[in-house]
């Protein structure tokens, strides 16, 4: 007891003891509460903060000196140079959708001289098409007609199906209605990619005809085949994800992954000329025996 009277926590305790009597004494005698006065020493410096910002925003937007009038023209003003920006802010996106649409056809026209492109942005969706088919701004003026392939950088999204003077329908990859003659560009194997429904609600492909010994494995890359004469060879299609086992016979067929995202397409190429097309529309070049297997399933 008498170490704890002698020690250094006793004196703290006894300071505080002293502080906390004081400062009752103080408040009392003044009329008012200790517990009122212990508010305004923790909340003193936050009002003055407070009040002192209130008056620098009160001074920014002192209006006291303007008339009805004057007021009026200023908010006039304001509105016409908001328009100006946002007019400017569409003329700079304008601009920078055009300029990506020339590095993506300057691009395979360099790799493809002989390609003929149109560039064209999305205009409008079907809300009901579970394939996500799409509506462009480039028609028949612009040298767009049913059949033309439909392109991105990434690789083709689809084909169009309907062309008037200044818009088009296309069909997206994913579409029951699109069949590409494809290829491995590492194995050589061919086959035709699909859509159906199943696999369109998780954007993925089928690539089906292929026998049941297939080397293909997942990181295969797939291009069209250029068989038919519909697609130019080379274009970048998918990546196969894995090989699955028919569900009627022995063959194989293909998940594909999209090396473009078909629900989010914005600007494309429509590939308008290539050499080769309309040829052998009707030819699909399949492993023998294979090619009524898929129409079962």
């Amino acid at each position: 007891m008498n170490e704890f009277l002698k020690g250094s926590s006793f004196k703290v305790l006894v300071i505080a003891v002293v502080v906390l009597l004081g400062l009752l004494i103080y408040t009392v005698s003044a009329g008012g509460s200790l517990i009122a006065s212990l508010l305004g020493f923790v909340s003193s410096p936050m009002q003055s903060v407070a009040t002192e910002l209130t008056g620098n925003v009160t001074e920014f937007l002192d209006l006291d000196g303007f008339t009805k009038s004057e007021l009026k023209e200023l908010v006039s003003s304001l509105q016409e140079e908001n328009n100006a920006l946002q007019d400017r802010l569409v003329e700079y996106d304008s601009v920078m959708r055009e300029n990506q649409q020339l590095k993506t056809q300057l691009h395979i026209s360099q790799e493809e001289p002989e390609i003929e492109m149109r560039s064209a942005s999305v205009i409008g969706r079907d809300p009901n098409d579970v394939f996500y088919g799409f509506s462009i701004n480039a028609g028949t003026l612009a040298g767009v007609s049913t059949g033309d392939p439909v392109i991105t950088s990434r690789g083709l999204v689809g084909i169009v199906v309907q062309a008037s003077a200044t818009t088009s329908k296309v069909n997206c990859l994913l579409s029951e209605d699109v069949e590409v003659s494809a290829i491995s560009i590492d194995k050589q194997e061919v086959g035709v990619v699909r859509g159906n429904v199943t696999m369109a609600s998780s954007g993925l492909l089928r690539l089906g005809f292929l026998s049941s010994e297939t080397k293909l494995e997942p990181g295969d890359i797939i291009t069209t085949s250029g068989v038919g004469g519909v697609y130019p060879p080379k274009l970048k299609i998918g990546q196969v994800q894995s090989i699955e086992k028919s569900e009627t016979d022995v063959s194989r067929y293909a998940v594909l992954k999209p090396f473009e995202d078909l629900s989010e397409v914005r600007e494309v190429q429509v590939i308008t000329s290539f050499p080769g097309q309309g040829e052998d529309e009707n030819v699909v070049e399949l492993d023998p025996g294979q090619d009524n297997q898929e129409d079962a399933e």
